[in-house]
């Protein structure tokens, strides 16, 4: 490879890694399932939870989504932080006045929650420790499942702009290279 395109390859590599920098948020999700408990229960419910912490690592956005839950959610809440497949205490628990539709088999829950006043038993550094290694999970509970029906482990999602960044960069280098070899 010539020089020109090395440098064009470089820039290219420089720009994605800026716009990975630039990120302001950190995106978690998770599908809630009655096979993901533990132990693992038979439900038909089933769920979506999003979670997005701000670049302040403080505030934490969480959008959640369920249906077909064999009962009434009686408990919605994020558990933290251990091992995948244990089961560990309620760190961020949903509420009724925050808008969680408890007596409901379907429903969706959108809240902000400030770390600093809505965890419980644990420090915003901690949780959010356990929430990047994917020591996270969030659940639903009701009567016939009071240890839960529907859980889900949260997990980091790519984040797409410095994707599309490298992408586009990789393509501008292909058509380069093409332009120069039908150039000499």
């Amino acid at each position: 490879m010539n020089r020109y395109l090395f440098r064009v390859a470089v820039s290219c590599f420089v720009l994605a890694l800026v716009v990975s920098a630039a990120r302001a948020d950190t995106v978690f999700q998770a599908t809630l399932l009655g096979a993901n408990e533990v132990p693992p229960v038979s439900s038909p419910g089933t769920g979506f939870i999003t979670v997005d912490l701000h670049d302040d690592l403080v505030t934490l956005d969480v959008m959640e989504t369920f249906s077909g839950l064999t009962a009434a959610a009686t408990a919605a809440h994020i558990h933290c932080c251990g091992p995948v497949g244990m089961n560990e205490p309620v760190v961020l628990p949903f509420s009724a006045e925050q808008g969680f539709p408890f007596g409901a088999s379907s429903g969706t829950f959108t809240h902000t929650f400030n770390l600093n006043t809505d965890l419980s038993g644990i420090t915003p550094a901690t949780f959010v420790a356990g929430l990047q290694s994917g020591q996270a999970y969030a659940n639903i509970h009701n009567d016939p499942n009071p240890g839960c029906e529907i859980r889900g482990q949260l997990a980091a999602v790519p984040e797409p702009r410095a994707f599309f960044a490298l992408a586009g960069c990789l393509i501008v280098l292909g058509v380069m290279r093409r332009f120069r070899k039908q150039m000499t």
